[in-house]
């Protein structure tokens, strides 16, 4: 791990600056009004924290949970205690790559019939693989690189990094 070379692309301030807009944004759309998160636990824990921490409404929070694999079909359990039916959800994501995983939790949430959709997501990463186009609020666009830090990992490390980082991993043995 030491020999991998980090290089700040999103500052902490930067990330708590945006979030704070978007709070705004949501709380202003929902006043008065329930909103209820879906994300994926694993990976967005940090960025969801930060972001209800700034809403100015009621909101609740229904964590994904994966199998740990990442492959195309991997079980994706919502743990619905309560339907999201006529709901106001947000879909709160870390990355936007491919758009897979995207894609099917927005179709489970969507079979659950919500009065509202919207999808955030943290990065907003471009790949030329994307299969799915996914109307998407990104607080950040980057290209495809390999990024760490503020929830997001390489081997389970950099997790707990305030930043977004790129990582050099061409020295990794």
């Amino acid at each position: 791990m030491e020999n991998q070379q980090l290089t700040t692309l999103i500052s902490e301030e930067e990330i708590k600056a945006a979030i704070i807009k978007v709070a705004s944004e949501y709380s202003k759309a929902y006043e008065n009004e329930q909103l209820t998160i879906v994300a994926d636990l694993s990976n967005t824990f940090i960025f969801v924290a930060d972001l209800i921490r700034e809403l100015q409404i009621d909101t609740t929070i229904q964590f994904i949970v994966r199998d740990g694999t990442q492959k195309p079909n991997s079980l994706i359990d919502l743990g619905l205690n309560e339907s999201l039916k006529g709901k106001n959800v947000l879909i709160v994501a870390d990355v936007y790559y491919k758009g897979n995983t995207l894609k099917r939790i927005n179709d489970i949430v969507t079979s659950e019939n919500p009065k509202d959709i919207k999808l955030l997501t943290l990065v907003d990463k471009k790949s030329k693989e994307r299969e799915f186009e996914l109307e998407i609020n990104a607080l950040f666009k980057i290209e495809d690189i390999y990024i760490v830090g503020y929830g997001l990992t390489h081997n389970g490390s950099y997790r707990g990094l305030k930043g977004i980082y790129s990582i050099n991993l061409e020295e990794e043995k």
